[in-house]
């Protein structure tokens, strides 16, 4: 699979989050979705759209590739014969880091203090820690070859169209 069939076959399955994909399929997904940005990036400098580092047009191609890269993502997970819930717990952290952040912020603002962490950050590095390692597990089981055969998500993307004796 080359790059425009790898982004073909991710805009056609939009919000398609059951089978699977292969490593090109996602990789190269993550590649064009990169370029892309890198490209609108460069166009919002120049036209002065992008003050602060986002402008509209990246964050408009984010919104759009959102659906689709989760997809994908989930498909890619599937492939190695895991759940795409794997994809969920890594927004769970950053969720469960963002709401330690705003309780040391609302502690430190409502006691005047802002020059302390008073344990929150201890917490907090531990969280930092625990949602790079998951980040880190999480690009592994990208990285890893397709499961052979058919698994519980479907037939193995390799092997489209050929006969798997061995079900």
């Amino acid at each position: 699979m080359n790059m425009i069939e790898a982004v073909q076959s991710c805009l056609k399955k939009y919000v398609g989050f059951s089978g699977r994909a292969r490593r090109s399929e996602y990789w190269y997904w993550v590649l064009a979705t990169i370029i892309i940005a890198v490209i609108l990036a460069i166009i919002e400098a120049v036209l002065g759209l992008s003050t602060e580092g986002d402008g509209p047009l990246s964050n408009l191609f984010n919104l759009a590739i959102f659906l689709p890269g989760l997809a994908v993502s989930f498909r890619r997970l599937h492939d190695t014969g895991r759940s795409g819930w794997w994809i969920g717990g890594f927004y769970l952290g950053l969720l469960i880091f963002g709401i330690i952040i705003a309780l040391i912020i609302g502690v430190d603002y409502a006691s005047g203090d802002f020059d302390s962490f008073d344990g929150f950050g201890f917490i907090l590095i531990i969280l930092i820690l625990a949602v790079f390692a998951y980040a880190i597990m999480l690009l592994v089981f990208m990285c890893q070859d397709s499961h052979d055969g058919p698994n519980k998500y479907g037939p193995n993307p390799k092997n489209i169209g050929n006969f798997d004796v061995f079900n």
